[in-house]
């Protein structure tokens, strides 16, 4: 089982979430709105005594649990439908999960999803 982490631009999220209910047994997906900064931000300091200005973006952070096998599906779904070619489209990462649990019926790992 894998879990993919992808934190896309808010004006991209509809886009991404039609791709991916075009994939086949898309096993659903967790999203949250996430605020942080990236390397290279800007900072003004407009006087001596103001606190930093500093630029929070805001992502959109999508969250999904797969088999071994979709992640390659998956994966390009949001590539491309995330991709607007300027800086800050946003990240995906793929880990390893070593276990679930469904927890109305008992089911482990990939029954589980």
């Amino acid at each position: 089982m894998k879990r993919i982490i992808a934190l896309i631009r808010p004006v991209m999220r509809d886009d991404v979430i039609a791709a991916l209910h075009l994939v086949e047994d898309f096993p659903g997906a967790v999203m949250t709105e996430i605020q942080g900064i990236r390397r290279g931000t800007h900072q003004k300091i407009k006087e001596k005594n103001e606190l930093l200005t500093i630029g929070f973006r805001t992502y959109i952070r999508i969250e999904i649990i797969c088999t071994d096998s979709q992640v390659p599906i998956l994966f390009e779904a949001i590539r491309a439908n995330a991709h607007t070619g300027k800086p800050g489209d946003g990240k995906i990462f793929v880990s390893s999960m070593e276990s679930a649990l469904r927890i109305s019926n008992g089911q482990t790992d990939e029954e589980a999803l």
